[in-house]
């Protein structure tokens, strides 16, 4: 079981912290070698090194990104939560809002599943801002 304290800081450190551009090679430390990510928003199953080959290009597409993340729920080996990030989303040439809930399923302290759905909005508050 674990802890609320230990499964934000778990979040926020595997999804936000390690995703970050040049952190690429944090992301053995919170994910399985044998991870399964079921990305339902494009309906696709990925494994560990998917997810790792795809990281330069989501990063050219979202510049400028910003996390938060707004709840979480803990439950024995699984923990549910929702962020909220805002980006430049490069191919669009505009700011960006995704709603993002991911579940992931713990074993030997890393993710050994992950299911991920998001949103991607113009964020017309933050073309606004940029004007």
């Amino acid at each position: 079981m674990i802890a609320n304290n230990d499964a934000n800081k778990f979040a926020f450190d595997s999804f936000v912290t390690a995703f970050a551009p040049r952190n690429e090679h944090m992301l053995d430390q919170y994910f399985a070698s044998d991870l399964i990510l079921l990305n339902h928003s494009v309906s696709k199953q990925f494994d560990l090194n998917d997810l790792k080959s795809r990281l330069p290009n989501i990063h050219k597409k979202y510049q400028d990104l910003k996390s938060e993340i707004k709840d979480i729920i803990v439950a024995n080996a699984r923990i549910a939560f929702h962020v909220k990030q805002n980006a430049f989303y490069v191919p669009d040439n505009k700011y960006v809002t995704l709603d993002v809930m991911n579940l992931y399923k713990l074993s030997n302290g890393k993710v050994k599943e992950w299911q991920i759905w998001f949103n991607q909005a113009n964020s017309d508050e933050a073309s606004a801002n940029a004007s």
